[in-house]
């Protein structure tokens, strides 16, 4: 059916791009009248859930149906050559649906000599359509690459039954028998119509299939059950693979597979060459053709009975762990609640907390999507918003991942392809809770909600064997408390009041302070850290006394404790246990308590301790200008 008898016109095919279109046959026929197809084909498409159009038309979806080829049939009068070519950036092409789309430069396209007429493997070009007037067409057979279409069609919202068949990647041995079906047709069904041009097939792709090796014994102890030599024969032969029995396997490749039973066995080796059809990103390993075998004998043949295996320990993963302990700590310990929340952020959040360096998205999933969070703040601001009307006080927090561009932009690796950003997980703690502020105590309040998250920072540290301590900063507004949380020499993280102007923008009411502590730095100094062991409790008693101090208010606890602890020797221990202002003290004054632990290797004196204590007082005098708190 595809020789011509006589020629009566000719028409040129060249593929620019060989990699995209491996092959392209096409054949013309003339003497064609457009008129509906017969009934049988019609009802045959309807059945199928497609529309019938016209005979030519309804010929190329029936072989599409029947064989899974898509075919194509231009009309010969707007074809002088055919070009397979990649787009050129912003050419136009209106498609076969009436809709003018924009193609790109990485987009393959059929094209004459001036213009596209098809995009390659989803759908043709109006002005070559199939019209009443056609007397003569050109049908095209062609096999694309599976990943260009598909990236075509997605980028061009147009997902057709053609494309859907190129995505899975087809044979291009297919396109002569799709093609000899569809001339087949047409002269069945057009009495007038002839094959009026030689067959054009242009074609570069490797056509040698590497048979695959296959061991009985490997197969039977993969499947769990005995299969003759004859049993697998049959099965593959049915299903077209070309079955070979083989003397041996290389050393190798029989070691890799069963081991030295392999090596020994005779006559149960085979090649099994797989038929072009199957060989497209469907069987190429032996466990492919396992699951050809058990298929066709049933499942439900095979007897059911556990498998023998060793019980191996699962990996333990150091991070999961540590983030159940963490958990398990806030929601447990401190009545937290945890929140989950996107990877994601919309441009104005960004704005808003003036992120820098951050990462766009390609592709977003949406327009409030269109950034990789840089931090897990603007996550539990908006559950704090969302929240703040139902609840009094609002004590949440979050563990999840971050992206970060640390470079300030992507870099590509020796590829081209760009890698990928920087990533860690974080720790975000948020306690928000009522209070206005208007009021005139505004701000000592929000300084006990800021030193109750700091106690649920070292709570959470302590219970992870780490101590923790606070290097305040003093905010450029100075009013919102801010502070590094350190362990040792190590910052893992901060502890702030959120600002007026922040909050506003957020739309936040409540006053809120928020933590946020790197995971990985968490992880690193829990491993390291010192293994709890017993400890002998001391021979001699301790002796504990109080004091008060007043100092100016900008003064930082953590700094007189430092001075205290290390004054002298004696000194073991050193704890804040109140901190209070009030108009006995004055507006800038305020007073820190302490317990304060003295040991030795001998039963301390009262008058020992007095002379410490005497020495400690004039030093913190003159460091501080502090004044011991007699009332």
């Amino acid at each position: 059916t595809l020789k011509a008898k006589k020629t009566t016109f000719k028409f040129d095919v060249k593929i620019e791009n060989f990699s995209l279109c491996p092959r392209y046959m096409g054949i013309g026929v003339e003497g064609i009248k457009i008129a509906p197809s017969p009934k049988w084909m019609q009802d045959r498409l309807a059945a199928a859930g497609m529309r019938p159009i016209n005979n030519i038309v309804d010929v190329t979806n029936y072989v599409m149906l029947e064989l899974g080829q898509p075919l194509h049939a231009f009309d010969k009068n707007f074809i002088d050559k055919i070009i397979v070519r990649t787009a050129k950036n912003g050419e136009i092409i209106e498609t076969l649906d009436g809709v003018k789309r924009k193609l790109e430069s990485d987009m393959l396209v059929i094209a004459n000599q001036t213009k596209p007429v098809a995009v390659a493997g989803v759908m043709g070009g109006a002005n070559s359509e199939i019209n009443d007037q056609t007397d003569s067409i050109i049908i095209e057979a062609a096999n694309f690459d599976f990943n260009s279409v598909r990236k075509t069609a997605q980028k061009l919202s147009l997902r057709t039954e053609a494309s859907m068949r190129f995505e899975k990647g087809l044979d291009p041995n297919l396109c002569e028998l799709g093609l000899a079906r569809a001339v087949e047709l047409i002269l069945q069904i057009c009495p007038d119509a002839r094959v009026a041009t030689s067959l054009v097939d242009e074609k570069k792709y490797k056509k040698d299939i590497k048979p695959i090796e296959l061991d009985l014994n490997w197969l039977n102890k993969f499947i769990g059950y005995e299969f003759t030599n004859k049993q697998i024969k049959q099965i593959l032969e049915k299903l077209g693979f070309i079955v070979k029995a083989s003397p041996s396997f290389a050393p190798a490749v029989a070691k890799a597979m069963v081991g030295k039973k392999a090596m020994e066995g005779k006559g149960n080796n085979f090649k099994v060459t797989v038929p072009s059809w199957r060989a497209v990103h469907d069987v190429s390993l032996p466990e492919d053709l396992a699951e050809e075998v058990v298929r066709i004998y049933g499942y439900n043949n095979l007897k059911a009975e556990l498998p023998k295996i060793d019980l191996i320990p699962p990996l333990m993963i150091e991070e999961k762990i540590l983030t159940r302990k963490i958990k398990n700590i806030l929601s447990l310990g401190a009545g937290f609640i945890e929140t989950y929340n996107y990877s994601f952020l919309s441009r104005q959040q960004a704005e808003k907390l003036k992120f820098d360096s951050i990462i766009k998205l390609a592709n977003p999933l949406s327009e409030d999507l269109v950034i990789l969070r840089p931090s897990l703040i603007p996550g539990i601001l908006e559950n704090i918003k969302t929240n703040q009307a139902q609840e009094a006080e609002i004590a949440i927090y979050e563990i999840g991942g971050v992206f970060l561009n640390k470079a300030g932009e992507m870099k590509k690796d020796d590829s081209g392809r760009e890698k990928l950003p920087f990533q860690e997980k974080r720790l975000a703690i948020a306690l928000a809770s009522d209070g206005t502020e208007d009021l005139p105590a505004h701000q000592v309040w929000c300084e006990g909600l800021f030193r109750k998250l700091k106690g649920v920072i070292e709570f959470l540290l302590k219970s992870l064997n780490l101590e923790t301590t606070f290097e305040f900063e003093v905010s450029k507004y100075n009013k919102f408390a801010s502070a590094k949380i350190m362990v040792g020499d190590c910052n893992i993280g901060f502890v702030v009041e959120l600002e007026k102007n922040i909050k506003q923008s957020f739309g936040i009411k409540k006053a809120a302070v928020i933590v946020e502590i790197s995971l990985p730095e968490l992880l690193n100094l829990v491993k390291n850290g010192p293994i709890k062991q017993f400890k002998e409790p001391p021979k001699y008693p301790l002796v504990s006394r109080d004091l008060a101090f007043v100092v100016n208010k900008k003064i930082l606890y953590n700094n007189i404790k430092k001075q205290i602890i290390n004054f002298n020797d004696l000194i073991k221990q050193v704890e804040l246990f109140d901190v209070y202002q009030g108009d006995k003290l004055g507006a800038e004054k305020k007073s820190l308590a302490f317990h304060i632990i003295y040991q030795a290797d001998k039963t301390l004196t009262s008058e020992e301790v007095d002379e410490v204590q005497k020495k400690l007082i004039k030093h913190l005098e003159k460091e501080f200008e502090s004044k011991v708190r007699d009332f």
